[in-house]
């Protein structure tokens, strides 16, 4: 059996108990409605802080409408939109053993409020079904983005499934990561998910986590300068030790980079043993800074 050209649809009233919810194409307004009664696969591994650019908060904030959420449209975005369906199609002619479908989005069978939109789901000949999800990345993957793995997971949850795959072209490389349904962390995902889902229909603020984007979040919380004053106690206290141990550790980190730049020469890589842990750069004819490299 050869499967070619155009993605069929389906989109059963229940899928393995999940309760089809509705067909909706992105960014329209009944999409967003929809998303707003649920939490959706590709927030989960925000919840779970496995997002490098956003946070929990920061989610939070937006999702409650307290700060501005606007729509991503760079090219990054746009350029993901648009190869989903090639890079389907091309997965389906590599394995035509399957039949791949565009779905709709499904809520979980008793917890309502986790829901389910992923890329498309999968047949193969013996009748079993998989989710397919497509990603494209600029860099190449060593390892499959454990946020990815997440909104998997999340979506084998819903819709009552065994097995997944994630079908990516990351830095020009054909990826095709298999991934098995996981209790241990959907049970996880959904201790999370669902205190996540309280903090939003109470309103209450989730716990400030360290990252950038909760710091962000927080700032666009309060735009306005009152002249006033307030009395924060420990708080305080706690500030100032943080920025005394930020400001030395800083100072350390300095002499240490200086350090390395006199054993360095003119060299371009730092070396211990096989590994790289830092590098000279430099923009046009500038004067070369340094790079520590924590993920070499």
């Amino acid at each position: 059996m050869t499967n070619t050209g155009e993605l069929g649809w389906h989109t059963p009233d229940t899928f393995n108990g999940a309760e089809l919810i509705g067909v909706f194409e992105t960014g329209t307004t009944d999409w967003h409605e929809a998303r707003s009664h649920g939490i959706g696969g590709s927030e989960i591994g925000t919840i779970m802080g496995l997002n490098p650019w956003e946070s929990a908060f920061a989610l939070w904030a937006k999702r409650t409408d307290q700060i501005p959420n606007p729509p991503v449209d760079n090219w990054s975005v746009r350029f993901g939109k648009a190869f989903e369906d090639p890079i389907l199609e091309m997965w389906q002619a590599e394995h035509p053993e399957y039949t791949v479908y565009k779905t709709g989005t499904y809520r979980h069978t008793k917890l309502e409020w986790l829901h389910a939109n992923p890329d498309a789901i999968a047949q193969h000949e013996d009748g079993h079904w998989i989710v397919v999800e497509v990603k494209t990345a600029r860099s190449g993957w060593k390892e499959t983005p454990p946020a990815y793995v997440a909104q998997v997971q999340h979506y084998m949850q819903v819709l009552n499934l065994d097995r997944s795959v994630i079908v990516a072209v990351a830095g020009w490389t054909w990826e095709e990561r298999w991934v098995d349904r996981d209790e241990w962390q959907i049970e996880t995902q959904t201790l999370a998910a669902q205190r996540f889902w309280d903090h939003l229909t109470t309103i209450t603020k989730p716990v400030w986590d360290g990252s950038k984007a909760t710091y962000e979040a927080e700032r666009h919380l309060h735009p306005s300068i009152d002249d006033d004053e307030i009395e924060i106690g420990d708080l305080g206290l706690q500030l100032l030790d943080a920025q005394e141990t930020f400001d030395e550790a800083e100072r350390d980190l300095l002499a240490l980079k200086a350090q390395v730049l006199d054993a360095m020469g003119t060299a371009k890589h730092a070396m211990v043993g096989d590994k790289r842990v830092a590098a000279r750069q430099a923009r046009g004819s500038g004067v070369p800074w340094l790079v520590v490299k924590r993920d070499q």
